[in-house]
């Protein structure tokens, strides 16, 4: 669990790569998810969606 923009997430940080990925639930089947990369200018939006 991290801090980003504010509130407590999940989040999934790589060992060997500048990312973290923070992950805030959206509905009981869909989560958001934000790469967090460094140096980039703009972080990667994407969502999940459970079958």
């Amino acid at each position: 669990m991290t801090e980003y923009r504010g509130a407590v997430s999940a989040t999934m940080v790589y060992d060997q790569l500048p990312i973290n990925d923070v992950f805030r639930k959206i509905s009981n089947d869909k989560v958001l998810g934000v790469m967090d990369l460094k140096d980039a200018t703009k972080p990667f939006f994407f969502v999940l969606t459970r079958d």
